[in-house]
């Protein structure tokens, strides 16, 4: 099964439309958003994913309430983990968290419980094996972030071949 996974989608309306055209063209089973949507009002942009959805609340998330309305409003196929959370889909177990901590990050990468570790907050893509784990960043959908950080972009991860790819928007 391919999963798309992005994160820090910080407002980006139109981007948040390409992600959504990129995964339902892929066929992705699953999305995974590993938090800092911003304002509740950004579910509006997730209309029309065919896939359903499961993320994480970041550390720059406003008002949590608003968020659970607004999926319900507009009839996103969503759920909502606070900080973190664990899956298994086709034997590949799964871990998403925003990564606003850096250590919980190398831990949950380096503990060996997992297949595949999704994780944001830097806007930094990173797609790398640590053994027999995947740490995986989509990035942002931010355009520029700093000189160092830039193109909004978002990754699929193939549960098959266990590997997981960026794509630029």
């Amino acid at each position: 099964m391919k999963i798309g996974v992005l994160s820090d989608s910080h407002d980006q309306g139109e981007l948040i439309r390409k992600a959504v055209q990129y995964f339902n063209e892929e066929q992705v089973g699953w999305v995974f958003h590993c938090g800092d949507w911003v304002s509740p009002f950004i579910l509006y942009f997730f209309q029309g994913l065919h896939a359903p959805m499961r993320g994480v609340f970041g550390n720059n998330d406003g008002d949590k309430f608003r968020h659970l309305a607004f999926k319900n409003k507009w009839g996103i196929n969503l759920e909502y983990e606070e900080r973190f959370f664990e899956i298994e889909i086709d034997k590949r177990r799964i871990a998403v968290f925003h990564g606003d901590y850096s250590g919980l990050v190398e831990s949950l990468v380096t503990c060996g419980k997992y297949d595949a570790v999704f994780h944001g907050h830097t806007h930094q893509r990173v797609n790398q094996h640590h053994g027999k784990t995947l740490s995986l960043n989509p990035g942002s959908l931010m355009q520029e972030t700093s000189k160092d950080v830039r193109g909004a972009s978002i990754a699929i991860y193939d549960t098959e071949t266990h590997t997981g790819k960026h794509f630029l928007l």
